[in-house]
């Protein structure tokens, strides 16, 4: 018995020896990992725009976009932002919206995917299109697409995804009550709109 206890205490003495050098290894590990990982995140954080009272901040992270738009209208519907809602079901969310599509850009452009849904239009609508620069990238606003209320269509691609930004009704001339209400939310989601990383 007194022989296996200096053994015992020799393994023992090695094996506390090991263990700490592997504990020692990972925190240094550990510190040096933290910054890369924070650092994304926080830059990423600080390109999204800061809401106010005024304008509350919309992230979608599945789509890679975030944006401001006025505090007092609603996002409950998945990729709508809604002016006045209407509680009750129907064919239209609210008074006004947008709604934000996003998918495969298949190699397009912004204006090829603009000039593709103006040709499959047709002749006989009066169709405009604006260029345009939305965080930096090439956008086109196409006013007149024949659809269910009028529209205003912006169409930009950031890594080869397709953004569709349909603000609607789009009343021409300014008529109707809604519109300086959507031309506000036009105007706000296109200066603060940032793709993220």
């Amino acid at each position: 018995m007194m022989k296996t206890r200096p053994w015992f205490m020799l393994i023992l003495t090695i094996t506390l020896l090991v263990l700490g050098a592997c504990t020692a290894a990972p925190a240094a590990v550990t510190a040096t990992a933290v910054p890369a990982t924070v650092m994304p995140a926080t830059a990423t954080a600080e390109a999204c725009p800061s809401p106010t009272a005024e304008a509350a901040l919309l992230t979608n992270a599945e789509d890679g976009y975030c944006l401001l738009y006025p505090a007092a209208y609603s996002t409950t519907i998945p990729d709508y932002i809604v002016i006045n809602p209407y509680s009750a079901p129907g064919d239209i969310p609210g008074d006004a919206w947008v709604w934000i599509d996003t998918q495969d850009a298949a190699g397009l452009t912004a204006v090829e995917a603009a000039e593709a849904e103006i040709m499959e239009a047709g002749p006989g609508f009066n169709i405009t299109r604006t260029d345009v620069t939305v965080n930096g990238e090439e956008a086109v606003v196409v006013d007149g697409i024949p659809a269910q209320d009028s529209m205003r269509r912006v169409f930009i691609v950031h890594n080869n995804r397709l953004y569709r930004l349909s603000f609607m009704p789009w009343l021409p001339n300014g008529g109707g009550t809604a519109q300086p209400a959507l031309e506000e939310l036009y105007s706000m989601i296109l200066d603060t709109m940032h793709f993220l990383p």
